[in-house]
């Protein structure tokens, strides 16, 4: 099965890598840990000096979020996956994150898939990803998602759990609804995790990937602290977030993770590139003709 949905298929892969979904089948084989404590000293002062143009304030999340979506972007070997032994590249740029409607233990969760375009500015994120949290903070009882699982699980556990192996083969194969993919909040490019507000403290744990749909990677953050440091001889201090990344290693290479979160890093400290779309976009992956023409070329 060569067509997708939600995706188009990779042809351009390093021979040694498409061995890599038959030697590491599941996310579960191939995902790979990172802690990275970054510098947001840059973001803080960034925030205190530019307004949205509504004159709202950004808020440390935001400027987060749009960094690591132009990252992807700019970088999108990182907004593939590997489904059915194959190489995908997504059709759009979206993450997940929950929103919890109050802070009280009894408070309902709701996940939060969204989709951007990749030549969005910082304003346009911010808004997007700031509207979203308002109108989930909003009580609105069970959502539609909530509905159909407990209709489902009206079910006897025989016919549950066929249904579910049902619904895993036409993922797989990318055949599933469309509205299932975006209710669920795991078809999206990443999924961020706030660790931060609600003051978990201790540094970042990790998370694992989830074999059901096709994020390729979870990022959990901190806490937002000030950090004394040694620089020069001299005492300074910075902002500092400790974050944790699980990638599915399959997507790209470990000198392409490097560079990326090295350009990661850098909007952070300097967000100001965010206030402007990218000059330029990667092309799209070669297609199956295109690649055949390349193979032909080289030999």
């Amino acid at each position: 099965m060569s067509k997708r949905n939600d995706a188009v298929r990779v042809y351009d892969i390093a021979p040694y890598k498409q061995i890599f979904p038959y030697l590491m089948p599941t996310r579960a084989d191939s995902l790979v840990y990172q802690n990275i404590v970054l510098d947001l000293s840059g973001t803080v002062q960034f925030i205190k000096n530019h307004k949205a143009p509504d004159g709202r304030t950004y808020r440390v999340f935001e400027v987060f979020l749009a960094a690591i979506l132009r990252t992807i972007a700019l970088r999108p070997e990182l907004n593939r996956f590997v489904s059915n032994s194959q190489y995908w590249q997504r059709k759009d740029l979206s993450l997940n994150f929950v929103v919890k409607e109050s802070y009280a233990d009894e408070a309902p969760e709701h996940s939060m898939p969204l989709t951007f375009s990749p030549d969005m500015r910082l304003d346009q994120y911010a808004d997007i990803i700031n509207q979203a949290i308002i109108d989930q903070r909003k009580p609105a009882g069970i959502n539609f998602t909530d509905k159909a699982i407990l209709f489902f699980l009206h079910f006897p556990r025989p016919i549950i759990r066929m249904i579910v192996r049902t619904a895993r083969f036409l993922d797989r194969h990318g055949k599933a609804p469309k509205a299932l993919a975006e209710a669920d909040g795991l078809h999206t490019s990443l999924f961020v995790s706030n660790l931060g507000s609600i003051g978990l403290g201790g540094g970042s744990p990790h998370h694992h990937l989830y074999e059901w749909g096709t994020t390729s990677i979870f990022i959990t953050m901190g806490v937002l602290r000030r950090s004394r440091m040694h620089e020069d001889g001299q005492v300074k201090y910075r902002d500092t977030m400790e974050v944790g990344f699980t990638v599915d290693e399959r997507i790209a290479d470990g000198f392409y993770f490097t560079k990326s979160f090295k350009l990661f890093q850098d909007l952070l400290e300097d967000p100001t590139p965010l206030l402007t779309a990218p000059q330029e976009l990667p092309p799209p992956p070669l297609t199956k003709r295109e690649y055949k023409k390349k193979l032909k070329s080289l030999t």
